[in-house]
């Protein structure tokens, strides 16, 4: 049965990230500032072995989480393509953003993915949650329930 341990997004796990070999965000997580990072990282375990992690961010408004996608997600001659996003975001409070959710190569097609959207599900029973989806990723996303918003890349569950 797989497991999800909350451990501290710190140096000591900013330094596992950049020894694996696979995870699309492991890399980038690995270099962040910490001033950029949540205080934890979600680990998805099965059998004593990380087969996947995620990062969540809760929000008490909508305009945490606009600075972020500004900053990290939208060029500036792209921001008209996001207006959905804008309109839909700006008055929420109380919604979870997931920034990433890898599970590992050797891992994948497991359930360990819809396992811990389903635990994200069952931890915030009543909060919108928000994911910025790779065209790769965006099947899965539909199978746990998310919609994409509006004409944009977004999607939203809740």
């Amino acid at each position: 049965m797989p497991a999800i341990i909350a451990k501290p997004l710190d140096q000591e796990m900013q330094t596992e990230l950049s020894e694996l070999t696979s995870g699309y965000h492991a890399g980038e997580l690995s270099s962040k500032e910490k001033s950029e990072l949540p205080e934890e990282i979600y680990i998805i375990e099965a059998e004593d072995t990380m087969v996947g992690y995620g990062v969540v961010w809760e929000y008490g408004n909508g305009k945490q989480l606009i600075q972020k996608a500004e900053k990290d997600y939208f060029s500036a001659d792209e921001k008209y393509l996001e207006t959905d996003f804008y309109i839909d975001i700006k008055n929420k409070k109380d919604f979870i953003f997931i920034e990433v959710l890898d599970v590992l190569k050797d891992f994948e097609g497991k359930g360990y993915g819809a396992f811990f959207i389903n635990w994200l599900k069952a931890k915030y029973p009543n909060k919108k949650m928000y994911v910025y989806s790779l065209e790769k990723s965006k099947n899965f996303w539909y199978k746990q329930g998310f919609e994409v918003l509006g004409n944009t890349v977004w999607m939203t569950f809740n």
